[in-house]
């Protein structure tokens, strides 16, 4: 799932900076989750049919600190960290079941709001996040220095 996921945002990449699936380490990747699930409070959710994975989404409720708080109202906010859906399952509600799963826990640790990030030239992602409601709220750009 990691793997077609990786080697599909390194195809959309225009500056192809992101690493080719043949590149990318994927249990290095999951091990390197794993560590930020235990320092983190990172909480991974996993959809599967007769014990096999068809996605999962992973999110955590990060403490704000003194910096934020300068410029900000206290806030306790959810953050989708990742949200993969094996590519033979996707358009049949998987992602949208884990997304209302993990927004529920959030509710349950008192966050108002969700965020997620999504790169920008992966306009299927960006498309299923706003039918699921979310909106555009910061747009960060990058300019390639010749």
């Amino acid at each position: 799932m990691m793997v077609s996921l990786q080697q599909h945002i390194a195809d959309i990449d225009p500056l192809k900076r992101n690493r080719q699936a043949v590149d990318f380490d994927a249990a290095l990747y999951v091990e390197t989750l794993l560590k930020r699930v235990e320092r983190e409070n990172v909480v991974i959710l996993v959809a599967s049919e007769e014990d096999i994975p068809m996605g999962f989404i992973a999110g955590t409720i990060p403490e704000q600190d003194e910096n934020d708080l300068l410029d900000h109202y206290p806030t306790r906010e959810g953050t989708i960290l990742e949200l993969i859906v094996s590519t033979e399952q996707r358009g049949k509600s998987i992602g949208r079941q884990l997304m209302e799963e993990l927004e529920n826990h959030f509710r349950q640790h008192g966050c108002g709001s969700v965020r997620v990030g999504c790169f920008a030239p992966n306009t299927g992602a960006h498309g299923f996040y706003e039918k699921c409601g979310y909106d555009d709220r910061y747009i960060e750009m990058l300019k390639k220095l010749d």
